[in-house]
């Protein structure tokens, strides 16, 4: 692929993203805190996707920390912890039985949300500033 092509790809993972960052923020507000964990997490795969897409890579992975083992880098080890925060909310946030036959709904509550937020948000911001 063309590394015009390939910019082209990155730009279309980040404006995803973004756009995902503004549902999962509403979705805080609107007290919907395993649905804004959810987007949260996928917020934070599109933005490293949108990283390796620029550079032509593997994509498969919906692991946040694998993810930024394939980037690699001086930058890996300073987005491990929003990785690992945003990782534990794949399956948990939508699955009743991935956490013990509890409704996520009864689980999250807005401190998670907000931390959620806050760790796509600084993901997202590396992302659109390294590709930029």
């Amino acid at each position: 692929m063309s590394q015009e092509k390939a910019r082209q790809r990155a730009q279309l993972w980040l404006r995803q993203a973004q756009d995902d960052f503004q549902a999962a923020s509403m979705l805080h507000q609107g007290g919907q805190a395993a649905q804004a964990c959810f987007l949260a997490q996928q917020v934070g795969e599109k933005a490293l996707k949108a990283l390796l897409a620029a550079e032509d890579r593997d994509l498969r992975s919906h692991s946040l920390t694998a993810l930024l083992r394939e980037l690699g880098g001086p930058d890996h080890e300073l987005w491990q912890r929003e990785a690992r925060l945003l990782d534990k909310l794949y399956a948990p946030t939508r699955y009743p039985d991935a956490l013990g036959d509890e409704a996520p709904v009864d689980v999250f509550g807005p401190e998670d949300g907000a931390a959620a937020l806050g760790a796509a948000e600084r993901l997202l911001s590396w992302a659109g500033q390294a590709l930029t």
